[in-house]
């Protein structure tokens, strides 16, 4: 194990909110400036900020993943999938999407793999804690075949995401800014309530942010007990918490099977951690070198620029901006077909179809084509099938294009899954329930991890009344999912309701 550092952490102090706030900062000039694409091992970032800020940003995302893996033991391999991130110079370009331009960044998991959106600052990334929380589920989905229960899942998130990054180490184990606020009219919550958590959907004019704030740092005091308590004197609980993960894994009552593993009263256990708060916390040093690799960059095609912001603003179902974007794509320039396609799923999407006659018909001209233009021309057909089967009628010409650009899409991009989603949906739309299973399976091979993946699965196959194959993609979406509208629908299934 790493060396031990002692810090004083009294937490009976008066705390402060701060959830990834920060002073609002950046340029705000209204011309376009010009992007790149920097690939590192791990990450693809996507930026117009300039290189040298890029580059620092790049370093310490690595040495955070780095940092993650080293604590928990895990080998250094390479992600299946990239996480990409747009670093924005522009704060006003940034709160488009965001709708707040004094936040710093955030988090969001799509259907091309993990995103993050932050903007260039005093902080940067690494002032980010939610993002960093956030890539730890990541890690967590990518690296373990184990389904975590809701505290131990988001404490030792925000274990990790507190790391300080120094010049050749990076600390673990200290206390998480953001949660600050937690313990300043309230006492932690106690064992039981972070075994037995509430839904997290409150009811109607209850606003339980409070309770959960109080959640997340309380499940981190027990993380954090659990993991580096026998370094401050305490019993070493780390192979107990590993035995209870597994069971729970397997199958068991979280709360049942709780004092059975760790050996003790969970009132015993709650004494300790109480006690282990007012002590001194300890941290880990962990000897994680600066990242020294290159960060190759290219200059990004205006339309290639314009073509990944506008499907951030679908992403972040804002089609206007993401029109407002494409409308700027140059005429017949390298990618005109796919920022093309695009518009005309936009106004697909509000019923309207010239644009999309027009751009297939061109299209046809032209031979082959990538598999975003086939995905996009694949989703085109499938809104005009949509639209006729509200009013309960079909069109076999608009399935067998759906279809057929589907399958392009697929097999000329075998890892783009908004390809295999608009094939299994026509598929879906057909009635043909073993052919969209089997392009489900086959997406599923390429993401297992992946939230909206799994969650896709197993409400389909619960809608087919198969309850026992959706169970364990069901299980997976209340573990994972931040959402509360996803969590209560899995939930309900997995209780007949």
């Amino acid at each position: 194990m790493p060396d031990a550092l002692v810090i004083p952490l009294r937490l009976a102090a008066s705390f402060l909110v701060l959830i990834l706030v920060t002073t609002a900062t950046g340029a705000t000039g209204a011309a376009a400036s010009e992007w790149h694409q920097y690939q590192s091992e791990n990450f693809t970032v996507y930026s117009d900020v300039p290189e040298r800020r890029v580059n620092s940003l790049v370093r310490d995302l690595e040495r955070f993943r780095r940092a993650a893996l080293s604590f928990t033991g895990q080998e250094e391999t390479p992600e299946n999938n990239k996480l990409r991130v747009f670093h924005f110079r522009n704060s006003r370009e940034f709160e488009k999407f965001t709708g707040d331009r004094k936040i710093a960044g955030l988090y969001r998991e799509t259907w091309e793999g993990p995103v993050i959106l932050s903007r260039d600052g005093d902080h940067g990334i690494s002032g980010s804690g939610l993002i960093f929380h956030e890539y730890v589920h990541h890690l967590m989905r990518e690296r373990s075949g184990l389904t975590y229960p809701r505290w131990y899942s988001e404490g030792f998130a925000e274990l990790l995401a507190s790391a300080e990054l120094r010049k050749e180490t990076v600390l673990v184990g200290g206390l998480p800014e953001w949660r600050l606020s937690a313990w300043a009219a309230d006492e932690p919550l106690s064992i039981e309530q972070l075994l037995s958590p509430p839904p997290l959907v409150a009811s109607a004019g209850e606003d339980n942010s409070r309770y959960w704030n109080n959640y997340y740092a309380s499940a981190w005091l027990l993380t954090h007990y659990l993991q580096l308590g026998h370094n401050a004197g305490h019993p070493d609980y780390r192979a107990a918490t590993q035995s209870y993960l597994q069971a729970v894994a397997a199958g068991d009552n979280p709360f049942a099977v709780f004092e059975e593993h760790f050996g003790k009263p969970v009132t015993e256990l709650q004494r300790e951690m109480l006690a282990y708060m007012r002590d001194d916390f300890h941290r880990y040093k962990l000897d994680i070198p600066e990242y020294t690799y290159s960060i190759p960059r290219r200059t990004l095609t205006e339309n290639e620029r314009l073509f990944l912001l506008a499907s951030e603003a679908m992403d972040f179902d804002k089609p206007r901006l993401a029109m407002d974007y494409l409308k700027q794509s140059e005429q017949q320039g390298l990618g005109w077909q796919e920022n093309r396609t695009a518009m005309a799923v936009i106004d697909a999407r509000d019923k309207k179809y010239k644009l999309g006659e027009k751009v297939a018909k061109e299209i046809g001209e032209y031979g082959q084509i990538s598999h975003l233009t086939a995905a996009n021309l694949a989703e085109y057909y499938l809104l005009r099938l949509q639209a006729l089967s509200l009013t309960r009628e079909w069109d076999d010409d608009f399935y067998e294009m759906a279809v057929k650009y589907g399958k392009i899409a697929v097999q000329m991009g075998p890892d783009y899954l908004p390809g295999y989603r608009t094939l299994w949906t026509a598929y879906q739309l057909n009635g043909k329930s073993e052919e969209a299973l089997q392009i489900m399976q086959s997406a599923y091979h390429q993401e297992p991890n992946h939230l909206n993946m799994n969650a896709a699965i197993g409400f389909y196959l619960a809608h087919l009344g198969r309850d026992a194959l959706a169970r364990e993609y069901l299980e997976r979406v209340v573990a994972w999912s931040h959402s509360a509208e996803l969590r209560s629908r899995a939930e309900s299934l997995l209780q007949g309701r």
